[in-house]
């Protein structure tokens, strides 16, 4: 009788406990994943939500906002935010709309999508200005891989002079449009548009599929990291990603040609951490861009390195680690 006496209170226990796993959400399961940070939710442009991550340093030289790339959540950078705070450098970072914790636009959440690039860069925009901001910093920098050098490049258009120093490591400038040939791709996607098929996965692509690691991946060569990711994406499904839209691809194109057509009129300092054997986006197009770059501007090879250059094996990891806080030690004392 003294058991059963107990039974009420354990059940009310159990499904206290159960409402809150079930009421965690992604605010809750980044405190359990990184418990050294602060996480928030912001509201971006269209009422989506954006999760974000912060780490200060009392006496710090600086604020660096990472702006990541395509199908990436801040959490995988979480050792390269250990170094940067270990050098003092506060940290500032958020996953975009449609991947990682934050919200998707689409009923089917595995499609890569996004009205425009500029709700990027009103969402990052929204970021600097009420939650980086409500710290005084005497610099504010970026650390941006890939699509987030896109991202950047375009609010630095936007909104010039805000920052003292981009670092972008494999930046978004060109990307490959196999099997179509480049000057057909346009026409092919304004043609998907008039359809009404630009919410539809581009040709060939689909839903997230784990891939087990091999020699030959195009994203970085050292197997720890990339299994890491694997596990993660496992364990929570929700941040599983698939290949991008027909809308997505016409938005991407739209913005690398803007930023192209205007790289004169960029004035932050900027160093570009090129992977030397990458084949997720153009090499050349860093060059071109480089080349048209007014001033300012570095481009720093790492040979053999993967597009994935902040998760790639140490060696290359710690040529991309050290360029990166050298750089932002130099324009912090400029």
């Amino acid at each position: 009788m003294v058991f059963f006496a107990f039974i009420p209170g354990l059940i009310i226990l159990f499904l206290a406990g159960l409402g809150e796993v079930m009421a965690l959400g992604p605010v809750g399961e980044l405190k359990q994943l990184l418990p050294e940070m602060e996480i928030g939710v912001f509201e971006g442009c269209h009422g989506v939500g954006i999760v974000y991550g912060i780490r200060e340093v009392e006496a710090e030289k600086g604020a660096v906002v990472i702006v990541n790339g395509r199908n990436e959540t801040f959490v995988k950078y979480r050792k390269v935010i250990d170094k940067l705070t270990a050098a003092d450098f506060s940290v500032y970072t958020f996953d975009h709309r449609g991947q990682g914790f934050s919200d998707r636009q689409l009923a089917d959440p595995h499609k890569g999508y996004v009205d425009s690039f500029d709700d990027y860069v009103a969402d990052l925009h929204f970021f600097l200005e009420h939650i980086v901001s409500r710290r005084p910093h005497d610099s504010c920098l970026v650390l941006a891989h890939s699509m987030g050098g896109t991202i950047t490049l375009l609010y630095e258009l936007r909104y010039p002079g805000n920052f003292a120093g981009i670092v972008m490591t494999a930046p978004m400038l060109g990307f490959s449009t196999a099997p179509w040939p480049f000057f057909l791709v346009s026409p092919l996607l304004s043609l998907f548009e008039v359809l009404g098929l630009s919410q539809n996965y581009i040709i060939g692509g689909g839903p997230f599929k784990p891939e087990s690691f091999t020699d030959d991946n195009p994203l970085t060569s050292d197997r720890e990291s990339y299994n890491r990711n694997q596990r993660l994406m496992a364990e929570y499904p929700q941040i599983q990603l698939g290949s991008p839209t027909n809308a997505w691809v016409r938005q991407a194109l739209v913005a690398i040609g803007e930023v192209m057509a205007e790289n004169e009129s960029l004035r932050s300092p900027l160093l570009i951490l090129q992977a030397g054997a990458d084949r997720v986006v153009d090499n050349q197009a860093q060059e071109r861009f480089f080349c048209g770059r007014a001033g300012n501007c570095e481009l720093q090879v790492i040979p053999e390195a993967r597009h994935e250059i902040l998760v790639e094996s140490p060696e290359f990891r710690g040529i991309a680690v050290k360029a990166m806080l050298d750089f932002f030690e130099q324009v912090c004392g400029d």
